[in-house]
């Protein structure tokens, strides 16, 4: 990019003296505006719900980091596979003897010499002589050649390990709760994501609200400032419309802050540059939906809420932990089988030799000082502080769903309250207004009426995303995803 912005300059110093000064920085303003917008970094996004879901879920750390959990617990279990299978291992050595190995062993020529003159005495061949005797002692003697080398493979097989089969269920065990963290962790996102979406639509309809009072004011004090004029009506009519406009301009600014401070949460939230521009599209509006009666509902959040059911499958490999450190009590039989190559040799002309052989090999642990006993009692602990775990997050979804239910009702009934009303309050300031143009009513009224038909507008939009925040709430501990992860 910086490239093409010298490029230009090079051109123009070509034609600067054919050129006024006036084209000259006109030319140098085109090129420098071409440079910023050649290297700006800043970009703008048309979210819907939708796409805002799919971006998040892309760009969020958490769930990258689960992922790569679920590929880890994945390689857990074919390692734990792979210890029930055989095992193959090949050696081969060679070694030289710089100072051989030496055994002891009795000296068998006097041995010899000895037991041969007994005998001659005893028999009396010989006239008895003890000179003859020669001392007995001990002798250094090597069997073993300058040169050696081996070639040896070994095949073993686990026949039964109580341990070995019961760590392949807990790493099962183990990768489902790893599936089930990444469900949760996305469920949690998305609903979150869904909460800040329609956050921002309700402070841009806010905003919208408060604009509109303020023309609604403003268009009011041209009116006022008209009857004024016409000796119609007082100064004080007019200083209070005056009032009612200043009072709601920061309330429009306070407005537009609390909407880019949403936009601004929601770009963190779905890890976006903060320089980035985005448009939201979409509406607040009630969608019906039908609760279950309470014991269904409690029924269900006991089944499908995400984190219940990652305690659940904790649960089971804290039993499957139990079971697998009672089984070092067990014993274990393993099957093997080796063939060997060798050879030895002082001058490498290696006279060579084979040997295989075929076994079986028994274990039991008698004692280890309570170890496994201690780690059995552990493992029962960790079970039941899961059993706990379980109860009290049943207990604190419970609760949850119910009050989240009766919010929703209630929302629902203020939703179908303020339409009515907001109705009611449209047709009230318009009466006013007309009155007022009539001489029949004070800037009062309309000033109310006005505030009134805000207060309306505003009640509806906040019923609205409470009704919405209560649907996803809902769903969330339910463990709906409105989301396909492909």
């Amino acid at each position: 990019m910086k490239s093409k912005f010298l490029f230009i300059i090079n051109k123009l110093n070509m034609f600067m003296k054919v050129i006024n000064l006036r084209q000259l920085n006109f030319i140098c303003f085109v090129s420098i505006s071409l440079y910023f917008l050649l290297t700006s970094n800043i970009y703008s996004i048309d979210l819907t719900l939708e796409k805002s879901i799919k971006i998040g879920v892309e760009n969020n750390k958490d769930l990258a980091y689960q992922k790569l959990e679920i590929e880890k617990a994945e390689q857990a279990v074919k390692e734990a596979k792979g210890h029930a299978y055989p095992t193959i291992d090949f050696n081969s050595s060679f070694y030289h003897y710089i100072q051989k190995p030496i055994l002891f062993f009795p000296d068998f020529q006097a041995f010899i010499n000895n037991a041969t003159y007994g005998i001659l005495f005893k028999e009396h061949l010989v006239p008895p002589d003890n000179s003859k005797f020669l001392p007995m002692g001990l002798t250094k003697q090597s069997f073993f050649l300058n040169n050696q080398f081996e070639n040896k493979i070994q095949l073993t097989q686990i026949l039964f390990n109580s341990t070995v089969f019961r760590g392949i269920g807990a790493s099962k065990t183990y990768l489902e709760i790893s599936k089930y963290n990444y469900q949760s962790t996305l469920c949690n996102l998305v609903a979150n994501i869904k909460k800040a979406f329609y956050g921002c639509i309700l402070l841009k309809n806010l905003k919208e609200i408060y604009q509109e009072s303020l023309a609604n004011a403003e268009e009011n004090l041209a009116t006022v400032k008209s009857l004024y004029n016409q000796g119609l009506i007082s100064e004080f009519d007019l200083m209070q419309a005056e009032v009612q406009v200043e009072n709601l301009k920061p309330l429009v600014e306070n407005a537009n802050n609390s909407y880019k401070n949403a936009l601004n949460n929601l770009k963190l939230l779905l890890n976006l540059p903060m320089d980035t521009s985005i448009e939201i599209t979409g509406e607040l509006a009630m969608k019906e939906t039908t609760i279950p009666e309470q014991s269904e509902l409690i029924k269900l959040v006991s089944e499908n809420n995400l984190q219940l059911k990652t305690l659940e499958y904790k649960k089971k490999v804290d039993i499957e932990m139990v079971e697998l450190y009672r089984s070092e009590y067990y014993p274990s039989l393993v099957a093997f089988a080796n063939y060997s190559f060798a050879g030895q040799s002082d001058k490498l002309n290696f006279n060579t030799y084979s040997q295989s052989l075929i076994g079986i090999q028994l274990s039991i642990n008698l004692f280890n000082g309570f170890q496994t006993k201690s780690r059995v009692q552990q493992s029962t602990i960790n079970y039941k502080q899961t059993e706990e775990q379980i109860q009290q997050l049943r207990q604190f979804l419970t609760k949850q769903i119910l009050e989240r239910v009766d919010d929703l009702e209630k929302a629902r009934k203020q939703i179908l309250a303020q339409e009515k009303n907001i109705r009611l309050a449209e047709k009230a300031y318009q009466i006013a207004q007309t009155k007022y143009k009539n001489g029949t009513a004070i800037q009062l009224e309309v000033k109310n009426a006005e505030n009134e038909l805000r207060q309306a507008k505003l009640n509806y939009q906040q019923a609205l995303f409470e009704y919405i925040s209560a649907q996803i709430d809902i769903d969330n501990i339910l463990g709906k995803i409105d989301y396909e992860d492909k």
